[in-house]
């Protein structure tokens, strides 16, 4: 079989993750419904995001697409924007999300775009709202007490700790939100059976202020690091040291 050419194989991976975004905002847009028929208000704690009601998180997660749609063809980031008064939290996030996979679809992975870092390119887009949504599902799902029904494809997960050490990590040290980790820290990812599957090491971020030296190895399931990174959950086996670094260093928003 002729392996596909670049620009063939990179519209299939765009086209895979819209595939990905619509599925995983359908999902997410029928817990939200589930909860708004249990509490109209939507009134349930996100204990990921303290002092967010489950209402808040699907109007950010609805702002946040529209946000994205918004930064095709923009030289800066876009304005944010808020759900209208007139309507329901569940309508506007489903419209919302229609709306992000409707505009990237039309653009096509190499349309210009403002983006966080990077290729200024709508796939950018893509890849960055498949995250976007698996962790935010993750927060909806443990606000309504069933975090355990979330799940996420290894594939993923691995892409979304690559995302976090490679893109979210030095961007968070060039906006002085970090002041970096004192040296590197070794991800030794597993398959679910415990077999290696990947090893990640943080870069050698500029102004962070420390040495190369290895300051240890946290292993562990794709999933679960990828949950410990945004931190959702604690990180697999990390000494406490290591997490207590971890945590500060802020690698992620």
């Amino acid at each position: 079989m002729t392996p596909a050419a670049p620009a063939d194989a990179r519209r299939e991976a765009f086209g895979e993750a819209l595939d990905r975004v619509a599925a995983l905002a359908g999902g997410f847009a029928d817990a939200a419904a589930g909860a708004a028929d249990q509490d109209p208000h939507l009134a349930q704690p996100v204990a990921a995001c303290p002092g967010w009601t489950v209402r808040d998180l699907v109007d950010h997660l609805a702002g946040i697409h529209r946000w994205a749609a918004a930064a095709l063809g923009a030289e800066h980031a876009p304005r944010l924007e808020g759900r209208p008064e007139t309507e329901a939290p569940v309508g506007w996030y489903r419209a919302s999300a229609a709306h992000l996979v409707a505009v990237l679809r039309a653009a096509g992975p190499d349309a210009p775009a403002w983006t966080l870092w990077g290729e200024r390119t709508a796939s950018f887009w893509a890849r960055r709202q498949v995250h976007e949504l698996a962790v935010h599902t993750f927060d909806l799902l443990d606000a309504l007490g069933r975090a355990d029904a979330w799940s996420i494809p290894e594939d993923l997960a691995l892409d979304g700790i690559r995302e976090v050490l490679e893109g979210f990590y030095p961007r968070q040290v060039r906006l002085g939100r970090s002041g970096g980790l004192p040296g590197v820290v070794c991800f030794a990812v597993t398959h679910d059976d415990g077999r290696p599957a990947e090893a990640l090491v943080t870069p050698a971020v500029a102004g962070s202020g420390g040495d190369q030296a290895l300051l240890g190895t946290v292993e562990g399931p794709a999933a679960e690091l990828y949950l410990g990174l945004w931190g959702r959950r604690p990180l697999p086996g990390a000494p406490e040291d290591l997490a207590a670094a971890l945590r500060d260093a802020h690698l992620a928003p």
